[in-house]
């Protein structure tokens, strides 16, 4: 059978680029967690995680020390050199130790403790939200390369009809007009493949750029996650959690804080009376000890409260959110299951009538145009199937994706 030099070209253009890209695939691809490790390690958001854990570290080293703040030095000289001259000379100098209340040093813990917690939650989101954006990339590159392979056959097709009609015009048994009809048939159907080609492109290069990876993961249809409801350790649920758990943290410390730090001073003096007496040297130790009046702490008391309100309000709005999520996907999932089910009766119901009108236009008993919609029924039948078959697949990895199903 003789192949239209323009279908050569086309193919050679769409199915070698494909071909290799599926050869790649077999060849050396990753699993889906290790291209969403290898995903996220390029973006750099793993610096975040890195840097709240460091911060944590630090505030856990500075509340395991001895001293709740900086020590200072207090120097004192006291002369009547400007008044009467008569060589008196004081001389104070004291080290300032701010120490720990009771209560705080734990505080402060705490709060170190709950920033490492939530480095920790942060690096989990991370990759589950990386995980969401690399498995719908995945299926759009899958949705467009099999929407492209469907319009390749439906371009064969096209072009065998034509080799046929060309064959009975020039023996007379159709008509010239016949052969314009198929031409402008199969070029509707090389704008197809372009049209494919262009979103296969784009969907793959969208891969590529977020990935750095060149093949799909294997495999790529994911089996169904082990629960069916929104586990208490879903990734969005338990950032919300940690950002309560530091309020809380922070409003335990403002609370300790209120009383202040009391101070250790020890130091010592020399003071002379005249001048030519002699020096006299003491040893001073002193304690500091603050009031803590509520009015004073109670700014920085309330802007905690605050902060821990607005915490447990977007726990609870990121419970709602996650549950919303999973019962869309749920019915995402059902909806196609359902939509496959319809599109493979009807792609046989088109098939066995696109046979039938075949087998007539060859007897004669029909005309062209009958047998063009007939492929045209066929053709948009089977390309429904096969999209409906991906999406069910893409239905699958967003359900287990709401469900916080991270791939290891």
């Amino acid at each position: 059978m003789k192949t239209h030099p323009c279908f050569k070209r086309v193919a050679l253009n769409v199915l070698l680029p494909l071909c290799l890209v599926l050869t790649s695939t077999a060849a050396s691809a990753d699993t889906l967690g290790q291209v969403i490790s290898e995903a996220l390690a390029r973006s750099g958001e793993q610096a975040l995680g890195n840097s709240l854990r460091q911060q944590g570290e630090a505030v856990h080293r500075q509340s395991s020390g001895f001293l709740a703040a900086d020590p200072s030095l207090a120097l004192n000289y006291l002369s009547d050199q400007i008044t009467d001259d008569e060589g008196f000379r004081e001389i104070e100098a004291m080290l300032e130790l701010p120490l720990w209340w009771q209560g705080q040093r734990g505080a402060r813990q705490g709060v170190a403790q709950a920033l490492g917690d939530q480095a920790d939650v942060l690096d989990l989101r991370q990759r589950w939200t990386m995980a969401g954006r690399v498995r719908e990339q995945v299926w759009e590159v899958v949705l467009t390369e099999a929407t492209l392979q469907q319009m390749h056959l439906s371009l064969q097709t096209s072009r065998d009809l034509e080799t046929k009609v060309a064959r009975l015009v020039a023996v007379g048994e159709l008509a010239q007009f016949d052969l314009l009809t198929i031409r402008q048939e199969v070029a509707d159907r090389e704008a197809d493949v372009s049209d494919a080609q262009s979103a296969h492109r784009i969907a793959l290069a969208g891969y590529r750029q977020l990935t750095g990876q060149m093949a799909l993961p294997e495999p790529l249809y994911e089996p169904p996650a082990p629960v069916t409801e929104l586990p208490p350790g879903h990734p969005r649920v338990q950032e919300a959690q940690q950002a309560l758990a530091l309020a809380r943290a922070e409003t335990v410390q403002a609370r300790r804080s209120r009383a202040g730090t009391p101070i250790l001073g020890i130091g010592g003096r020399n003071n002379r009376e005249f001048s030519g007496a002699k020096s006299d040297d003491a040893v001073q130790i002193s304690l500091t000890l603050p009031f803590g009046l509520a009015g004073q702490s109670a700014p920085a008391i309330a802007s905690a409260m605050r902060t821990q309100t607005e915490q447990d309000v977007a726990l609870q709005q990121a419970r709602l959110t996650a549950e919303q999520a999973l019962l869309s996907a749920r019915l995402a999932h059902q909806g196609a299951e359902e939509a496959l089910n319809l599109a493979t009766h009807r792609e046989a119901l088109a098939r066995d009538a696109l046979h039938m009108a075949q087998r007539a236009f060859d007897l004669g008993e029909t005309d062209l145009v009958q047998l063009l919609r007939a492929q045209a029924l066929a053709r948009s039948s089977a390309l429904d199937l096969e999209q409906r078959r991906i999406e069910l697949g893409r239905a699958q990895a967003r359900l287990n994706q709401a469900l916080g199903v991270i791939p290891e």
